[in-house]
């Protein structure tokens, strides 16, 4: 994709109007093709074209030219006064499509036309710049993505006019806006600036406060505060151990068990004796 930027002038006007020409495509073999008459009102026909032999073996480049869309078909000559196999391009068949949304008859069908029984195949209307005269060719391709990048390309071209219309218009309301507030405004006098509001306490004035969860504006007395059990901070405490056992009850608890253990010990030793 290039972009070439040239300049036109007119001896009415001295000012100089900037021409942005863009290269959005190019292919370097398209099958053109002398097409007759649509038979039917559904549209053109691939298969009724004699497909087998075409017209010319061109290459097509597609270029935009302001708000124009220029499809331009190259074919390849002898080059005169150049050595034997030489050749240079020339223009073949050129179309210029001009699209404009409140027209109808400057849609983009108007000049390119895609057949009703093929994807690769496209009615295109042409003009000679000489004469005037208009007419429809065929042009198809060997491959489908040439077809589709084709097809693709025009449609951006279409998609980017009508952001372009779009971008226009919020434009003129703008400056249609700064129009009106400049009439408002008076001779050109500037307004004053709104004064800010004055949010400082006069003298003497106070303010009330009310923060959420403390009830309000309702005071604790320190006695109440006293009697109340604070709640955070001591749930997770524990209570204190219990205090280690007395020794001498310990010592009076073993000894008591001693005890009994050995009168047990005692009267199995009678029982035993008896017996034997």
């Amino acid at each position: 994709m290039s972009t070439n930027v040239g300049s036109s002038s007119t001896n009415e006007e001295e000012s100089e109007k900037v021409v942005i020409e863009q290269r959005l495509l190019k292919l370097d073999e398209v099958f053109v093709y002398k097409i007759p008459a649509m038979k039917t009102a559904d549209g053109h026909r691939a298969e009724d074209w004699n497909l087998a032999t075409p017209l010319a073996t061109c290459s097509l480049i597609v270029n935009r030219r302001d708000d124009s869309l220029c499809i331009n078909i190259m074919a390849e000559r002898p080059k005169a006064n150049a050595p034997p196999g030489a050749t240079e391009s020339y223009l073949f068949a050129q179309s210029i499509i001009q699209v404009k949304s409140d027209q109808s008859s400057h849609k983009l069908e108007h000049w390119v036309e895609p057949v009703v029984d093929s994807s690769r195949y496209f009615a295109m209307r042409i003009r000679d710049s000489r004469t005037g005269r208009e007419a429809f060719i065929g042009v198809g391709f060997r491959e489908r993505n040439d077809a589709t990048n084709f097809r693709m390309t025009m449609e951006d071209y279409v998609a980017a006019l009508k952001r372009e219309e779009k971008a226009q218009v919020l434009h003129q309301q703008f400056e249609q806006s700064l129009e009106h507030q400049s009439a408002e405004g008076g001779d050109g006098e500037e307004q004053p600036l709104p004064s800010m509001s004055n949010l400082s306490l006069k003298e003497g004035e106070k303010i009330h406060i009310n923060i959420k969860g403390n009830g309000g504006s309702k005071r604790v007395t320190p006695a109440a505060s006293n009697k109340q059990t604070p709640k955070k901070g001591l749930a997770g405490l524990r209570k204190p151990p219990p205090p280690p056992p007395d020794v001498d009850a310990v010592a009076a608890k073993a000894y008591s068990v001693e005890n009994t253990v050995s009168n047990t010990q005692e009267k199995e030793e009678d029982e035993w004796g008896d017996f034997e």
